[in-house]
């Protein structure tokens, strides 16, 4: 039986009704439904042996990526070739490389193949950026013959030879994904390739990474199962090397905010905010941080994320039904000019704006995340109506608060374009907003949406909303199978929007472009590059594969 258009809350691992601390069967039955999920993604009896979550395979003791794994590339130890990656379960050269005579090289560098396949330097040349000349030009540096950057090379990261695995790229010297996805029911992070939009193998990391950031080449990983900040290398996503507390065993790590020396944490659950600051490598290899002071927000705030303007950081405040939202629909002040003694300087509502009610009754900001511009501090409004089962009653919309002064203006991202407005991102001079949109639940299917509408991107400039990208499932929302998309959280590389999708595990991609979004992956457009990537397998047992957060790193 199918269930009227409802929010896409009961999609997500941090839903509304875990935010708004609403009691009802109805509502905490979804988020049961992912407790049991996780525990038995992650679990296993001991007399099973190695068991595996979606996605990975039994090798020896070892859980790993058939579809992305040089050492066991679509079976048990069949290895990729030198300069070989694994994709898809079959082994390739990697991106910038080519085959030349069965072997794959950088025709930018490689003096026998200078710019082409068979194209050799004369002798006593080198190669640089495909072109034959006599030396190295400045900036440089001269390995055997060819002529490299090696802060940027990845068959030559930071020092002469030195290979990044897979599909990794060289960031200052230092091997890392460029984007790493989290997948909440899987318990797995997977890194992708910019650009290329190649992806990494999947690792299994933490039990229910909630959110992610990124700092000096090392991802941050919260763990609301957990409890615990975890932190892995930019090119190591299976291994932890420094872990630290988030205080409670009940923390839902909502949003990091990095801010060097310092690490900011929203949990709402525990109406927190805790700051964290990097003292020195840790045993191990981390960053060295340690939770230096937490201050509470208030009871029954719920507080969603984090966006610093200047010395003061703005900190939207969902609510939670068990008060009547009365402690939310606001934002926080909090002076942090000294971050280790931070202060709630004030709460800025933001029920004052016009919400345009579709039917003129109830509908509530419920403001879900927060980005900081040269303009102002911009937050994304869900604009629902609590009270009649989370529907949107109005257009997914962001308020943009003034810092002078703390005045409040409405932007209305338009209705057919955007419902449910969950997060947003500056890109350059412009906004970039994901739209929840509003989904149709399958009850005799886990719950899973099998319809949804107004859900995507908008591009918003100079306030105004000049364009907007609609998902697509790639199927016919409705029929067997069809796994519907829902936007969800995304990280932005270069002009590239690489945007989750909480329902069916995929990142699609989507570039900007001269006041436009162009889909470069994805089921829109023939003109994509290709489908959307498969970041998050789908387990058929399971209603739901959340790719819940991305970042990128710089």
């Amino acid at each position: 039986m199918s269930h009227s258009l409802r929010s896409l809350a009961p999609l997500m691992p941090r839903p509304v009704w875990r935010r708004t601390g609403t009691r009802s069967l109805h509502s905490l039955a979804p988020l049961m439904l992912l407790a049991a999920i996780a525990s038995l993604t992650l679990t296993g009896c001991p007399d099973e042996g190695v068991v595996c979550t979606s996605g990975l395979t039994v090798c020896g003791d070892t859980c790993v990526d058939l579809g992305g794994d040089t050492a066991n590339c679509g079976a048990c130890g069949n290895a990729c070739g030198a300069g070989q990656v694994c994709q898809e379960g079959a082994c390739g050269c990697r991106p910038g490389t080519e085959s030349c005579g069965g072997a794959c090289v950088s025709t930018a560098s490689d003096v026998a193949h200078c710019g082409a396949c068979g194209n050799a330097c004369a002798s006593g040349q080198v190669c640089e950026s495909g072109t034959c000349r006599e030396g190295c030009s400045a900036g440089t540096t001269r390995c055997g013959d060819s002529c490299l950057d090696l802060s940027a090379d990845p068959l030559n990261c930071g020092a002469c030879g030195n290979v990044c695995p897979d599909v990794q790229s060289c960031h200052a010297g230092r091997c890392a994904y460029d984007v790493v996805t989290a997948c909440y029911t899987n318990g797995q992070l997977v890194g992708i390739q910019a650009e290329t939009d190649a992806l990494g193998p999947r690792r299994q990391f933490g039990a229910g990474v909630q959110s992610l950031a990124a700092w000096d080449g090392f991802v941050l990983a919260a763990d609301a199962t957990n409890s615990k900040l975890l932190q892995a290398a930019g090119g190591e996503l299976g291994t932890v090397v420094e872990e630290d507390s988030l205080g409670s065993v009940s923390a839902s790590p909502n949003e990091m905010l990095v801010d060097p020396p310092y690490v900011y944490v929203v949990d709402s659950v525990n109406n927190t905010l805790q700051v964290l600051k990097r003292e020195g490598a840790a045993q191990g290899g981390g960053l060295g941080l340690r939770t230096v002071t937490q201050i509470h927000l208030g009871p029954s705030t719920s507080p969603q994320a984090v966006a610093k303007w200047g010395s003061t950081l703005y900190i939207p405040l969902f609510g939670t039904a068990g008060s009547d939202f009365a402690s939310g629909n606001a934002v926080a002040r909090v002076d942090v000019s000294n971050p280790e003694q931070p202060r709630k300087l004030d709460t800025i509502s933001l029920m004052g704006i016009d919400r345009k009610s579709f039917d003129g009754g109830t509908v509530l900001p419920l403001p879900y995340s927060a980005t900081a511009t040269d303009a102002g501090v911009y937050v994304a409004l869900t604009n629902l109506n609590p009270y009649n089962d989370y529907r949107p009653n109005g257009p997914g919309m962001l308020a943009r608060i003034d810092p002078a002064d703390g005045g409040v203006s409405a932007i209305d991202l338009g209705a057919e374009a955007c419902l449910n407005a969950g997060y947003v991102e500056g890109v350059g001079d412009q906004l970039v907003v994901a739209c929840l949109g509003e989904a149709r639940l399958d009850g005799s299917n886990g719950n899973r949406a099998d319809a949804v509408r107004a859900t995507g991107l908008v591009l918003v400039k100079d306030d105004v909303p000049v364009a907007s990208y609609a998902l697509s499932p790639g199927c016919e929302p409705g029929t067997s199978g069809c796994r519907v998309a829902v936007a969800g959280r995304f990280a932005v590389a270069g002009n590239a929007v690489y945007l989750g999708d909480t329902n069916a595990g995929r990142v699609f991609v989507v570039e900007v472009r001269d006041g436009q979004l162009v889909e470069r992956r994805g089921y829109s457009t023939p003109q994509a590059r290709g489908p959307a990537l498969e970041a998050c397998p789908v387990d058929p047992r399971r209603p739901v594969s959340n790719a819940i957060d991305l970042t990128a790193l710089p």
